[in-house]
């Protein structure tokens, strides 16, 4: 697993052009664009007026700013990220396009949450968990989150046959490969060694009921490609 230093650098330095980037990345290997992902992603989930939202790895608040324009935001929205560089992109567009109403924005690790427990009515996490310990993600997610309160995760997901070594091991030089000349050496290493996060349906249904989720579903979302691994969307809620 890629060191939080490297995962820091990689996001700092990508901050400028987040948004760009992941839009063409998931154009290129899902046919999906970053708003149409997002989209998506609200869509699934339960929100009620005055629910308290968390939007775990948020980067550059796309997720917070999205609810906010849809009028969500009628009770409270934080987004969390560990790399300072992308909650201040994220604020700098929020103060170009009118302000911050009812999003607040904390910087620290999904690892360790800055929250107390019990706290939220919805926690989000689009396009990061493959970059955590799945397992220390979950147990935190349940610990802020309320009594019947929602999960929803979206990331790309695995095969089992990435278990096996030789498989794993050219997967991660290739992605390390495919990112070193374009991202450079901090985003290639942070990519190729997030495989290990990377988990299947039934891997994220059985980590999901262990951490005590409850109404477990795992939907398998669309690709342009059959080579590429599937987008998956989990939803969840905590008895």
């Amino acid at each position: 697993m890629a060191t939080k230093k490297t995962i820091v650098q990689a996001f700092t330095e990508m901050a400028p052009e987040y948004e760009q980037k992941v839009d063409g990345e998931l154009h290129k290997f899902w046919g999906w664009s970053y708003a149409g992902f997002v989209d998506n992603l609200i869509q699934i989930t339960p929100l009620r007026p005055g629910d308290r939202i968390l939007d775990v790895a948020t980067g550059t608040s796309v997720i917070p700013r999205e609810l906010q324009y849809r009028g969500k935001s009628e009770g409270s929205i934080v987004g969390l990220d560990i790399t300072l560089a992308m909650l201040n992109s994220g604020k700098q567009i929020m103060q170009s396009n009118g302000g911050m109403k009812d999003i607040h924005l904390a910087c620290g690790s999904a690892l360790s949450m800055p929250f107390r427990n019990d706290h939220f009515d919805v926690v989000l996490c689009g396009l990061a968990s493959h970059h955590m310990d799945v397992t220390i993600l979950l147990a935190e997610m349940n610990r802020v989150l309320k009594r019947g309160g929602h999960l929803t995760i979206a990331d790309v997901g695995g095969s089992p046959a990435w278990r096996h070594p030789v498989i794993k091991n050219m997967i991660r030089m290739g992605t390390f490969l495919y990112f070193l000349p374009s991202e450079g050496p901090a985003r290639a290493r942070s990519e190729s060694s997030a495989l290990s996060n990377v988990r299947t349906v039934d891997e994220w249904g059985k980590a999901l009921a262990q951490q005590g989720f409850g109404s477990i579903e795992i939907t398998r979302l669309s690709t342009n490609h059959f080579w590429a691994p599937a987008p998956l969307v989990m939803r969840a809620k905590k008895p």
